[in-house]
């Protein structure tokens, strides 16, 4: 029994030894987690410190552009707006793009009626209908062929006169 008694003394020493390091090591534990939060509150402060002026500041500039608006809203109402060189500055780059843009367009829209009228031209040809250049130049044409058969049939009909002579070959007008 004398054996059983130590036995269970030893194991008892031994479980109060590990107690202890437990308790030593929970302790530490303990120890660590406290500082890691005494230094987590500090930063967390710290950070609160920084966001503060960080909100005081934007609330500075907030302020002061608002105040700029203002004063810009009572320039434009005021028609002041206008004599400031940076609208003037840039009244003149939005004509001057304005003309450039103008002036695209513009070419655009030549070479757009270009195409299109090569096209058509094209179209026009492969149909085989005259086009309405090609009709004006025959009325032209007709315009002068009449007017050369007229000028020649007027001195046949002076000559004749009052007597017509349409039986004979020889008064007949020759084309």
């Amino acid at each position: 029994m004398a054996t059983t008694k130590t036995e269970t003394e030893a194991t008892q020493n031994e479980v109060q030894s590990s107690e202890a390091a437990k308790s030593g090591l929970a302790q530490n534990v303990e120890s660590f987690l406290k500082a890691q939060l005494a230094q987590a509150q500090k930063r967390i402060e710290e950070l609160e410190g920084e966001a503060g002026k960080v909100v005081k500041t934007l609330e500075s500039r907030g302020q002061e552009a608002a105040k700029e608006a203002q004063a810009l809203w009572t320039k434009f109402q005021a028609g002041e707006l206008l004599t400031d060189p940076r609208v003037q500055e840039l009244s003149k780059r939005a004509n001057e793009a304005s003309t450039e843009l103008t002036r695209r367009v513009d070419a655009a829209g030549t070479e757009l009626r270009k195409r299109f009228d090569g096209i058509q031209t094209r179209v026009v040809e492969a149909v085989g209908v005259a086009s309405q250049a090609q009709l004006k130049d025959l009325n032209k044409e007709l315009a002068k062929l009449s007017r050369k058969v007229d000028s020649l049939l007027k001195p046949v009909r002076r000559v004749n006169g009052a007597k017509p002579a349409a039986s004979s070959p020889a008064s007949s007008p020759r084309a």
